[in-house]
């Protein structure tokens, strides 16, 4: 049975749109990052923040999770990001999912599980405090933090590679048949950015936490959520959801800028005894041998590419490193 695993991609992205973050008025830029080179020197590109490939993550979940009927709270039902949360008469509440307590939650919800949440509410009050009858001071607030089980690095240009961007005009022309909305402009231009690249990124995923409940370990059962009760089809949706970002469903503007996407190199570690270290950044040329050089020797290491290194079982397609992978879920 997998207890973590770890992904290095190394891919060709391009005319993209994966990061909107930087917005004024009617311009929306991609994000440019300050970082050094192999040998100190400042580069500055295009880059993409984890949060935004977690997010993807987050929604290959939530897609893969509907189809094959994995509970969710009624936040991540509809991708709200403030989450647990459960709709009473019409109002999602976050203070009463939480207050159910963590067992609960986990129970009811496999993103929450495997994506974490975090939860400080103020209770009423000044400091979420109040003042009882007997005149002691009361905690009113709910608090409570799940670490995330999956972990993603930045999306960062290759060192040495070529990257570009550039910025566009769109615009919305009406038809000519009138409007009852007399504000209505005929024209619309705003600008974007797009960008190309070869890029890379690592993720790792903590399988042997999932569903797991820190302050019950210890006990003969610390796992809210276990293989009898739906565990190992979380972590095979957990999985497959990188399938879906490899083939380019990631980005702000899938709806017309789907990144035009050839993945290069996959490297993936596994181990199915315990915790692994981070992978090295496919960012760098020699990421290969220093990351078999890095892992433990319980550590099985799958390749997809053209190179043909050494401590690795090299792979021909997605689908064979995907097929090994979830038959240790099995």
């Amino acid at each position: 049975m997998l207890k973590f695993i770890t992904f290095s991609v190394k891919v060709q992205l391009n005319v993209h749109d994966l990061n909107n973050e930087a917005v004024a008025g009617n311009v929306t830029d991609i994000r440019i990052m300050e970082f050094l080179d192999e040998m100190g020197g400042k580069v500055e590109a295009t880059a993409v923040s984890g949060r935004m490939l977690k997010h993807w993550h987050y929604e290959g979940m939530r897609k893969l999770g509907s189809a094959q009927g994995l509970p969710f709270c009624d936040a991540c039902k509809i991708g709200e990001p403030v989450r647990p949360a459960k709709l009473e008469n019409n109002i999602l509440s976050h203070k009463n999912a939480v207050a159910e307590g963590q067992v609960a939650v986990i129970q009811k919800c496999a993103i929450c599980d495997i994506h974490g949440y975090l939860a400080a509410i103020a209770g009423e009050g000044r400091g979420g405090r109040r003042t009882s009858e007997e005149g002691e001071e009361e905690q009113e607030g709910v608090s409570e933090r799940r670490s995330s089980r999956v972990m993603f690095s930045w999306l960062m240009p290759v060192l040495g590679g070529e990257f570009s961007s550039r910025q566009v005009i769109h615009s919305r022309v009406k038809s000519g048949i009138s409007f009852d909305d007399k504000n209505l402009t005929s024209q619309m231009p705003f600008h974007k950015s797009y960008g190309s690249g070869i890029y890379a990124f690592v993720s790792a995923l903590d399988i042997d936490r999932i569903g797991l409940v820190e302050l019950n370990l210890g006990s003969p059962n610390p796992y809210a959520v276990d293989d009898n009760s739906g565990r190992k089809q979380r972590i095979k949706v957990a999985l497959e959801a990188y399938r879906l970002m490899l083939s380019g469903q990631l980005g702000a503007s899938l709806s017309h800028a789907v990144p035009h996407v050839n993945p290069l190199e996959i490297l993936v570690a596994y181990s199915e005894t315990g915790p692994l270290p981070f992978p090295v950044s496919p960012i760098y040329p020699d990421y290969i041998s220093k990351t078999v050089g890095l892992m433990p020797e319980n550590t099985t290491l799958l390749y997809l590419g053209s190179e043909t290194p050494t401590g690795v079982v090299k792979k021909n397609t997605i689908n064979e490193v995907f097929d090994e992978i979830l038959s240790k879920v099995a």
